[in-house]
């Protein structure tokens, strides 16, 4: 069995105003669509893409749409793969919430902390376990990309290259930014490169 190289590319800039925005559908704005082009033109420069997968929210799915019509490539909507619903915590700003709780990323992960209505922690990273692996048993090829949420890749980072989510946390996939791993089954993944998006030129 031959290895094959997996690129998670985080969607690029939506327009927040500094609010938590997980399950919240908000699309991409002018910088997020550039970085992310910016972004695909270096993921294929480096390999063509055999297949591909997407969030179906519109800040990823609208450009993974795009690009598949574009290059042909097979593409799976995957609604386990959406960002971490945070209930209560959804589109308030991320100052406040850091003021209640200055440590409220690592409550969260830990299963310390769960806003009120939203999704736990080990029931997000389950599913994303899940959906994840369900379009495992279908990709095919050499070269799989999954456009989705910083949560998303995060857990797949941590379970992928055998680590803790709050370490693979400290990686920090930028929005527009991606991470690329090579994979043989069985094995574990080996990290090839981690990159930001390309500033925008003047």
């Amino acid at each position: 069995m031959n290895p094959y190289t997996l690129t998670l590319l985080r969607h690029g800039d939506i327009d927040h105003q500094g609010r938590l925005v997980g399950s919240s559908d908000l699309p991409l704005n002018d910088a997020g669509r550039a970085a992310m082009a910016a972004s695909w033109q270096r993921i294929v420069r480096h390999a063509p893409v055999s297949c591909m997968a997407t969030s179906p929210l519109q800040r990823c799915r609208e450009f993974a749409v795009q690009q598949a019509l574009v290059s042909g490539v097979p593409l799976h909507v995957v609604p386990l793969l959406t960002e971490c619903d945070f209930g209560s915590w959804e589109l308030r700003p991320l100052a406040d919430i850091a003021a209640e709780t200055p440590d409220w990323q690592t409550l969260l992960a830990r299963g310390l902390l769960t806003p009120e209505g939203g999704e736990r922690f080990e029931v997000f990273r389950s599913r994303v376990l899940m959906g994840f692996a369900g379009w495992m048993r279908e990709a095919r090829g050499s070269h799989r990309v999954l456009i989705s949420h910083g949560g998303v890749i995060n857990v797949l980072l941590a379970e992928l290259l055998g680590t803790d989510f709050n370490i693979a946390r400290l990686m920090a996939v930028q929005r527009g930014g991606f991470a690329q791993l090579s994979i043989l089954e069985g094995h574990p993944a080996y990290l090839l490169r981690l990159e930001t998006p390309e500033p925008p030129t003047s």
